[in-house]
C-alpha cells in the first residue's frame, strides 16, 4: 500500500504540503513576517496536492 501511493506521489505531495504548513506555521507562531511569495508557494502546493488527490483518485477507480 505505502509503495503503492509513493508511486503514485501521493505520499510526497503530502510531506510537501506537510512541510509548508509547519514552516508558515512556525514563522507565524514566532511573530516573524510571512512574505507574499511564501503565500503564493503554499497557494500552489495546496491546489497542486488537492487537484492532484481528485486525479489520484479518479486513477484508482479506473483501474478496478
Amino acid at each position: 500500500m505505502f509503495w503503492e501511493l509513493f508511486r503514485e506521489s501521493a505520499v510526497m505531495q503530502g510531506l510537501l504540503a506537510l512541510v509548508i504548513t509547519v514552516g508558515v506555521l512556525t514563522l507565524y507562531a514566532t511573530g516573524r513576517p510571512i512574505p507574499p511569495e511564501v503565500w503564493g508557494i503554499v497557494g500552489l502546493v495546496f491546489g497542486y496536492y488537492f487537484g492532484s488527490d481528485k486525479r489520484t483518485a479518479l486513477v484508482r477507480a479506473l483501474r478496478k
